[in-house]
């Protein structure tokens, strides 16, 4: 396919629907990147589409044969990412990250409780490349699983209840350790970033102690003062303050926090302040005010 000729347009998309009409072409797509027969990012792209077509259509029903299929793959998946000296394009992460997310959806607990150690946990999490996939699925889960700004069914709300809650059993308590480790070993800012979006993701159904630590809060606040990671860590800081809790446990969270900004000055505009000062200091006078209004009115 040359996707690059406007005339292959429609072949194209006849192509791919005939794939998902197919009842092994989602399969026949697997093949194909997993050969390495895909010419380039943009019909492995494609390709995709295919499978993700499968994950949100069929897979719930597939056979266990099929789902061995896509946990194969995903493995390949893993491997041919942390091998290949070329990264690949982001839009082709993230659509990876969306398809193990669907997966996920599906399979656990009950048909794969061991997603995590299986895919990610074995792996080596102090690799630049395996961290950043791992935190891009983490926040694919979130929105396929947890995300409140997506309607769903009761069906889709049950199930979602249902993952949290074994998340909660089996994994979270790992994956929340693995974000300060993750914040130590690696100084990318990509990979700080993308930790602190975790949290600021996660913290609102997580146990508020894995976040509320010394130690990964001592990491979060030393990212406010820095311009490449104080917008993250802002709202990972800010995603804190709004969990929900006890009043007088809230009260005295947003007071130590105060405490620590004042300290750290992180609370404080000057005529030398730029932009993401102004922006982070209004982030969190805003958030702590709304906070404390709203523990007021209760």
């Amino acid at each position: 396919m040359n996707l690059n000729d406007p005339t292959k347009q429609a072949e194209i998309y006849r192509y791919l629907e005939n794939l998902k009409k197919d009842e092994d072409g989602w399969k026949k797509s697997v093949q194909t990147i997993v050969a390495n027969q895909a010419n380039n990012p943009e019909e492995a792209f494609l390709l995709l589409q295919v499978l993700e077509d499968f994950l949100g259509k069929r897979y719930l029903h597939a056979n266990p044969a099929d789902h061995q299929i896509i946990r194969n793959f995903f493995l390949h998946y893993i491997k041919q990412y942390q091998s290949n000296a070329q990264e690949p394009p982001v839009y082709l992460v993230n659509k990876m990250a969306h398809l193990f997310s669907m997966a996920f959806a599906v399979d656990f607990p009950d048909k794969w409780s061991t997603f995590f150690n299986d895919l990610f946990f074995s792996q080596n999490l102090m690799d630049r490349k395996i961290v950043f996939f791992y935190l891009k699925v983490l926040l694919a889960i979130d929105a396929e699983v947890v995300d409140r700004d997506i309607q769903r069914s009761k069906i889709e709300s049950d199930r979602n209840v249902k993952i949290k809650d074994a998340m909660r059993d089996i994994c979270i308590n790992q994956i929340a350790q693995s974000w300060p480790t993750i914040m130590q070993s690696i100084e990318d800012d990509v990979i700080q970033c993308l930790v602190l979006d975790n949290i600021a993701s996660y913290i609102d159904w997580i146990e508020l102690d894995l976040i509320a630590n010394d130690t990964v809060m001592g990491l979060v606040i030393h990212r406010l003062s820095k311009p490449t990671t104080s917008e993250s860590a802002t709202n990972a800081v800010c995603g804190l303050l709004q969990k929900g809790m006890h009043a007088d446990k809230k009260v005295g969270l947003a007071l130590t926090l105060v405490r620590v900004f004042r300290a750290n000055n992180l609370l404080t505009i000057t005529d030398e302040s730029d932009e993401d000062d102004i922006t982070r200091v209004g982030s969190l006078v805003n958030t702590l005010g709304l906070v404390l209004l709203d523990v007021h009115q209760k």
